[in-house]
C-alpha cells in the first residue's frame, strides 16, 4: 500500500508539473518583442517605405534598361509579372520602355504612397471612416475591372474607346485606383493608428 501511494503521488506530481508547464505563457525572445514593438510604433513609416518601394520599382525597370542595365531592368519587370497583367497598351512608358505595372496599379500603389504621406500629417485629427464608405469607394474599381473582364470574355464592345493616355478608359483606371487608395487611408489607416501603438505598449510591458 505504501509503495502504491508513493507511486501514485509521484504520478500526480508529474501530471501537475506537465499542466504547469503547458499553462506557462510562451514568450518570444526579448529582441523579438522589441522588434515587433518598434514596428507597431512606426507602422506608418514602415508601410510608406514599402509602398514607396513597390510603387517606385516598376519605374526603375525602364530606367535601368535605358541606362545600360537591361538584365536588372528585366528582372524587376519579371518580378511584377505575376502581380499585374502588364499589357503594354494599358501601361505607361518611361525612357522608351514599358513600366512594369499597368495604369490602375500605378494609380493605386502610387496613391497608397501619397495618402500614406498625407496621413502622416493629419493622423492626429482623422477618425476611422465607416466600413460602408470604404466599400463604396471600392465599388467603382470593381465595376471598371469587372466590365473589362466581361467585355474581353464575351467581346461585347463595351470598352472599345481605346486605352491611350487621356482616353476615357485610362481615366477610369486612374480614378478608380486612386479611390481605392483613398479607401485605405480613410478606413484602414486610422484603425491601425488606434490599435498598433497601444499593442506596442503592451508587448513585454513596454511603455
Amino acid at each position: 500500500m505504501t509503495v502504491y501511494l508513493v507511486v501514485h503521488s509521484e504520478a500526480l506530481s508529474a501530471i501537475m508539473m506537465l499542466i504547469m508547464m503547458t499553462e506557462l505563457p510562451s514568450r518570444p525572445a526579448p529582441w523579438i518583442d522589441r522588434a515587433v514593438a518598434w514596428l507597431f510604433r512606426h507602422w506608418l513609416a514602415s508601410l510608406n517605405l514599402l509602398a514607396g518601394i513597390y510603387a517606385g520599382l516598376p519605374w526603375m525597370s525602364p530606367w535601368l534598361k535605358a541606362n545600360g542595365h537591361p538584365v536588372a531592368g528585366e528582372i524587376i519587370f519579371r518580378i511584377y509579372t505575376p502581380l499585374c497583367h502588364q499589357r503594354p497598351e494599358r501601361s505607361f512608358c518611361f525612357c522608351g520602355y514599358q513600366v512594369a505595372f499597368c495604369h490602375r496599379c500605378t494609380a493605386f500603389y502610387g496613391g497608397l504612397f501619397i495618402v500614406g504621406i498625407l496621413f502622416s500629417v493629419v493622423r492626429r485629427w482623422i477618425r476611422p471612416a465607416p466600413l460602408t464608405l470604404g466599400a463604396l469607394l471600392l465599388v467603382p474599381m470593381a465595376l471598371d475591372a469587372g466590365t473589362h473582364i466581361i467585355n474581353e470574355i464575351l467581346s461585347l464592345g463595351w470598352r472599345d474607346g481605346g486605352d491611350d493616355i487621356g482616353s476615357l478608359n485610362f481615366w477610369l483606371r486612374m480614378i478608380t485606383g486612386a479611390l481605392a487608395a483613398l479607401a485605405v487611408m480613410l478606413v484602414v489607416y486610422p484603425r491601425l493608428e488606434r490599435e498598433l501603438p497601444a499593442q506596442a505598449r503592451g508587448i513585454g510591458g513596454m511603455q
